[in-house]
C-alpha cells in the first residue's frame, strides 16, 4: 500500500481557522445590552433590527416607540406577558406570549419578513 502525502502550504489550517472565528462571530447572539434588570424582576429587550420605528404594547398598554436600529428595554415582574410590536407607519405587526425570568434578559429581535408582510420575531434569553 503507498501512501500520498498532500502538502498544502498551510492553506487548509487557514480556511479552518478562518471559518471558525466567522462562526463563532455569527453565532453571538448577546447584542452587548447595557442594562440589567432591577432586583426581583427580569426585563425585555425589543430589538428593533428594521429602519422603520416599532410600538410595543404590553399587556394592552402602549409603553414606546423603539426607533430603528435601535432597542429598549422594558422592566417586568417576572411573569408571562402579552407583546404586541406594531410598525409606526406602516402594517406589519406581531403578537405572543412572552416569558419573563427574575435576574433575565429575554430579548425580542425584530426583523422585517421575507416572504409576508409580518414581522419575523426571534425571541432568546441573555
Amino acid at each position: 500500500m503507498r501512501s500520498v502525502r498532500i502538502q498544502s502550504d498551510g492553506w487548509a489550517a487557514r480556511l479552518a481557522g478562518g471559518m471558525i472565528l466567522a462562526l463563532g462571530l455569527c453565532a453571538c447572539d448577546g447584542g452587548g445590552w447595557s442594562h440589567t434588570p432591577p432586583a426581583g424582576m427580569g426585563s425585555i429587550i425589543v430589538d428593533n433590527r428594521t429602519t422603520d420605528g416599532v410600538n410595543v404594547y404590553l399587556d394592552g398598554y402602549y409603553t414606546n416607540r423603539v426607533s430603528g436600529f435601535d432597542y429598549t428595554a422594558f422592566d417586568l415582574a417576572p411573569a408571562v406577558h402579552r407583546v404586541v410590536l406594531d410598525e409606526s407607519h406602516g402594517s406589519r405587526n406581531w403578537w405572543g406570549d412572552v416569558d419573563v425570568l427574575a435576574g433575565k434578559l429575554t430579548v425580542i429581535e425584530v426583523n422585517n419578513g421575507y416572504y409576508s408582510l409580518d414581522y419575523d420575531v426571534r425571541i432568546y434569553f441573555d
